[in-house]
């Protein structure tokens, strides 16, 4: 043991390795401002140290100065120092076998199976599953699942899924327990003969309403491919996208807080007639609307105010936010008359740029939409009670029963009324428990094909 006042009186001599490492950087040394010549403090006891640890720090005393003092004090619980433990850790190194052993059997195995590189969500086949089921199997003994699983790159829920599921069944998503059923798959056959025209998007929806099945769109169009019902992609050139100038820089979250109005041209017994329509930007839903010969500033505020009066807007209380109207620039938009009968059911009427009609995006792209569903597949309206007559169904028909892209796939009175988060809430429900569904069908399928084997 060296003691620290033996060290200050000079009576403690350093060694030759010792002064060789107080000398500078230039001299080879660790320098001034180096470990080597700071002043110890606290020094263990050495006493119980093996002699060979001993013979080691006078061969190599730089590397004990670089080596932190903890490692040099007793292990509390042990009852011995840390260089003997130390020992007893190169021993057990040379007698336990390399621990990358199973890292290259686990390299080897994949390269006999065709398989590179991670396997975390890869498809595997059957006999692939069953061979690195077996590897990981018959290394247990040896090494930790998770050691064999890391050396094969692939997760441990899936080994323990293999392990537990039936590998001669479908898999996919859940471990092939979650297929649509029969049912499900009838339903959307027969869905697609009824309504020919309707998209994979408008089938999926649909069926979602009804509660008669919970699937994707996606899994539609493989549906309507595999039974020869699918329709024809339409490849179409991109649009040249223009940057909005002037355009609302916030989404509502909320009915009546933004809405929109447009207006479009009819061709009725051979003239035009204006189709004016005002619709909530929160859940595209057409609140008024009207079919006139002309479009002044008296259809535009009698429009406007059925709205009002229809969500009721003059009756909420004092501070309460009300609608921001979105309009061009229009003539009948820009009056006077107009503006000032809009303020005084206390709305804030919002011009977009003039030649920009992306500030009223919304309300174009609900207009686009009854143009191509219900006027554009018309040559004329026979009369105007007629014209009035359709456009009314087609009105109805985009507010109750088709399915908005924009709102998630919900119809826009059921988002004016209930609220797009609460839906979404509902559709996560119905999907998990559609999920359970599916899988009580498949494994009651599994133990029936299984009874009638025994």
């Amino acid at each position: 043991m060296i003691d620290r006042r033996d060290y200050d009186s000079g009576q403690f001599e350093p060694t030759e390795a010792q002064e060789s490492s107080s000398l500078g950087r230039e001299n080879g040394g660790a320098g001034v401002g180096s470990r080597a010549n700071r002043p110890r403090t606290g020094m263990p006891s050495r006493g119980n140290c093996a002699g060979s640890a001993i013979s080691l720090e006078g061969q190599i005393s730089s590397r004990r100065d670089s080596e932190p003092e903890t490692d040099q004090a007793w292990t509390e619980g042990q009852g011995r120092p840390s260089c003997e433990r130390a020992e007893g850790r190169d021993s057990e190194a040379i007698e336990r076998p390399s621990g990358d052993d199973y890292r290259a059997a686990g390299n080897e195995k994949k390269r006999s199976l065709g398989l590179t590189g991670p396997l975390y969500g890869r498809h595997l086949t059957k006999e692939q599953r069953e061979a690195l089921r077996a590897f990981i199997k018959d290394g247990s003994s040896k090494h930790s699942v998770a050691e064999l699983c890391s050396a094969l790159e692939v997760h441990r829920r899936s080994y323990y899924r293999w392990c537990k599921s039936n590998l001669n069944a479908h898999h996919g998503g859940g471990g092939g327990m979650n297929r649509i059923r029969p049912k499900e798959e009838t339903a959307v056959v027969r869905l697609a003969k009824r309504f020919p025209d309707w998209r994979c998007r408008r089938i999926a929806y649909h069926l979602e309403k009804r509660s008669a099945a919970f699937i994707g769109k996606t899994k539609v169009a493989e549906i309507l491919k595999a039974h020869g019902l699918n329709h024809p992609f339409e490849h179409q050139p991109s649009r040249p996208q223009r940057e909005p100038e002037d355009m609302l820089l916030f989404e509502p979250w909320r009915k009546n807080l933004t809405w929109g109005m447009d207006w479009t041209w009819v061709n009725v017994a051979g003239r035009f007639m204006f189709l004016l329509v005002l619709l909530d930007w929160y859940s595209r839903k057409i609140l008024s609307w009207g079919l006139y010969r002309q479009i002044t500033q008296y259809q535009v505020v009698t429009v406007v105010t059925e709205a009002v009066a229809i969500e009721r807007i003059d009756l909420l209380p004092a501070g309460e936010m009300r609608p921001r109207l979105v309009a061009d620039h229009g003539s009948a938009n820009c009056a006077k008359y107009t503006r000032s009968n809009i303020e005084i059911q206390g709305l804030d009427l919002w011009l977009s740029g003039i030649g920009r009609p992306a500030g009223n995006a919304r309300t174009e792209r609900v207009i686009g939409t009854l143009k191509r569903e219900e006027i554009h597949l018309q040559e004329q309206y026979e009369s105007e009670e007629v014209a009035h007559a359709s456009i009314k169904g087609a009105i109805y028909d985009y507010n109750f029963n088709r399915p908005n892209q924009g709102n998630g796939g919900f119809d826009p009175n059921s988002v004016h009324h209930t609220g797009r988060y609460e839906l979404t809430k509902r559709r996560e429900r119905a999907r998990q428990k559609t999920n359970e569904l599916r899988r009580k069908h498949w494994e009651q399928e599994a133990s029936s094909s299984d009874k009638a084997l025994t």
